[in-house]
């Protein structure tokens, strides 16, 4: 079972928004954080049916975890994106 979307590692450009508290930014900073939401909600389901290809017994051990392997490190990166992401937001509303 192949994952579909490609993980990248590094620093994102969003990473760079807000980086100088303009205000113009917030909106695409809260555009960006629903999306990575809607993104780890994507990574959950391809999760669920990796388990159930593998309980069904439709993908084999080594196919099952390479695909995990990937799973994980996907959800890894978007989760760091997203606190990040959070973390700006959040100081941007209080100050």
């Amino acid at each position: 079972m192949e994952c579909g979307h490609e993980v990248t590692t590094g620093s994102s450009p969003w990473d760079k928004i807000g980086s100088a508290n303009d205000a113009s930014s917030l909106p695409f900073m809260e555009i960006r954080y629903r999306m990575l939401g809607k993104a780890m909600d994507e990574v959950r389901m391809k999760r669920v049916r990796l388990e159930e290809e593998k309980r069904r017994g439709h993908v084999n051990d080594s196919e099952y975890a390479a695909s995990l392997l990937k799973i994980i490190v996907e959800t890894n990166s978007l989760t760091k994106e997203r606190e990040s992401i959070a973390y700006r937001l959040k100081s941007h509303r209080s100050s």
